[in-house]
């Protein structure tokens, strides 16, 4: 497994290493023969400038990871995974009764409550870090801000309850548990890794206000990057691809249509009567809760290994299929009305019908 993982990290170079090397004994039988040697130095000092700036730190268990957001999904999933590192890890929860958090203590994971919104709830988590820290004599290697809610559902029908509680969670309180932790991140040149996702690269119709915390805070994070980069302290985004059918990040999802349906007004309700309601189904089926597994997508990983451990790290790690990548790469070159249209091809919600809503406007 360590022999393919050091394979796939070093493959570009191996492939750049082996062209170069038929490139060589190409100008060498053609006669360059004082060329082909100044060129061989510059290659191995290239290979040797590529893999030092590829080299990774290693990890160990007197090594503490904090991580927020462990209940279930990606940070259930990164407790575990930074567990088989050899770290020790403090994983911060919502409900501590929750099947995650008791799978997470039976794996040796440090569990402790924490609700990102609640300024007491904060600071209790991070006595509890400092606590851990000075007891067992740990070194804080990286705060992982994973915490985050979505709710789909077009920006008008959307309560404000439910708009505040995604930038609550997703922004404030991101920010709000990095600052706690602060002087213990400057203390131990920590790393802080922000998840983030595809929707700040390209927000999408149905998740606008999560779209809008993700991108606010990919800026946060690209600011505080260069902010802390004097003290010792390193910044990267992670964004780990989807996988909301292994996640239960939705699975309030029925719950929220259904509070959006009793908040909106008659004429709200009238306009929208056959488009709600298919809409409602549609995203309540494919937001069904995930089983308490470990999700199974290996480029997860490997990507977050790359943002925990490399050396000299990059702004952003991303895991997203080939798929998204073409999406991604349309969405930046083409114009407005052709970007809209691939956007509404990539999300592939259920169609509006225009004329139930003339009619419905009519009578």
């Amino acid at each position: 497994m360590k022999l393919m993982k050091c394979v796939k990290r070093y493959s570009t170079i191996f492939v750049a290493d082996l062209t170069t090397s038929v490139g060589l004994f190409y100008l060498w039988n053609k006669g360059y023969k004082h060329f082909v040697p100044l060129a061989s130095l510059c290659g191995i000092g290239a290979s040797y400038l590529y893999c030092r700036l590829r080299s990774r730190a290693k990890i160990s268990s007197n090594h503490a990871i904090v991580i927020t957001g462990c209940g279930s999904g990606l940070g259930y999933s990164l407790a575990l995974h930074c567990r088989e590192l050899g770290a020790t890890v403090i994983a911060g929860v919502l409900q501590m009764g929750c099947p995650g958090a008791k799978r997470l203590e039976s794996e040796g994971v440090l569990v402790y409550p924490l609700d990102i919104t609640l300024v007491n709830s904060v600071e209790n988590f991070a006595n509890s870090v400092r606590t851990i820290l000075t007891e067992r004599n740990l070194t804080l290697r990286c705060l992982i801000n994973n915490a985050a809610v979505m709710i789909f559902g077009e920006f008008e029908w959307q309560t404000d309850e439910q708009l505040r509680n995604q930038v609550e969670v997703n922004l404030l309180g991101t920010m709000r548990i990095t600052r706690e932790l602060m002087p213990l991140i400057r203390a131990h040149f920590s790393r802080i890794i922000v998840v983030s996702s595809h929707c700040n690269e390209q927000p999408i119709p149905g998740v606008a206000a999560y779209s809008g915390t993700k991108a606010a805070l990919s800026a946060w994070a690209s600011a505080i990057r260069v902010e802390l980069k004097k003290y010792g302290v390193k910044v990267v985004c992670f964004v780990p691809g989807s996988f909301v059918t292994e996640s239960n990040i939705l699975a309030r999802q029925d719950e929220h249509f259904k509070t959006m349906k009793q908040s909106m007004s008659s004429e709200a309700e009238t306009f929208y009567d056959d488009y709600f309601a298919r809409y409602s189904q549609y995203f309540s089926s494919v937001a069904q809760g995930g089983n308490l597994e470990k999700l199974r997508d290996s480029g997860i990983y490997e990507a977050f290994e790359g943002a925990l451990l490399d050396k000299y790290p990059s702004a952003v790690y991303t895991n997203e299929p080939w798929r998204y990548t073409i999406y991604h790469t349309m969405f930046r070159i083409t114009p407005t009305c052709l970007r809209d249209r691939l956007v509404e091809k990539f999300v592939q919600g259920p169609p509006w019908k225009q004329d139930v809503a003339k009619s419905s406007t009519h009578q």
